[in-house]
C-alpha cells in the first residue's frame, strides 16, 4: 500500500473519531457516536497492523 494512501486512511480514521466526539460534546448520546469511534479506530488499526506485517516480512 502506498504512503499517500496510508496517510489518507489514517486521516480518515482520525476525522471519524474527532467528528464522533464532537457530536457527543454537542449533545448526542455516546452510544450513537460509538459507531464513528469504532470505524475510525479500526481504520487506523488496519494500517498499523499492515505496517507491522510488512516490517516483519522484510
Amino acid at each position: 500500500m502506498s504512503k499517500p494512501l496510508q496517510s489518507f486512511i489514517i486521516g480518515l480514521g482520525i476525522a471519524s473519531i474527532v467528528f464522533a466526539l464532537y457530536g457527543v460534546f454537542n449533545g448526542d448520546k455516546f452510544i450513537e457516536a460509538l459507531r464513528g469511534i469504532v470505524i475510525g479506530a479500526s481504520l487506523i488499526g488496519a494500517i498499523v497492523i499492515n505496517q507491522h506485517r510488512n516490517k516483519k516480512s522484510e
